[in-house]
């Protein structure tokens, strides 16, 4: 193989390499969107949740309170 060759090869396999490099990153950063998304979501849903059992156990204190003064 002539020096030439041997240079168009090379720079091929750059090429390719940087291309998988670039769809490598992206595939991290879409990762990293759906995570930091992921963990939005689960956050807004816990406090939800709190908020929820907040306002039921509520009920449930005032519900016994009741019936202890009957």
């Amino acid at each position: 193989m002539s020096r030439p060759e041997i240079r168009i090869q090379l720079v091929e396999q750059f090429k390719c390499l940087e291309q998988q490099s670039e769809s490598r990153l992206q595939l991290l950063q879409d990762l990293q969107e759906f995570f930091r998304r992921k963990a939005e979501i689960e956050l807004e849903y816990s406090r939800n949740l709190e908020k929820l059992a907040e306002r039921f156990s509520s009920k449930i204190r005032s519900s016994r309170e009741h019936h202890q003064f009957k």
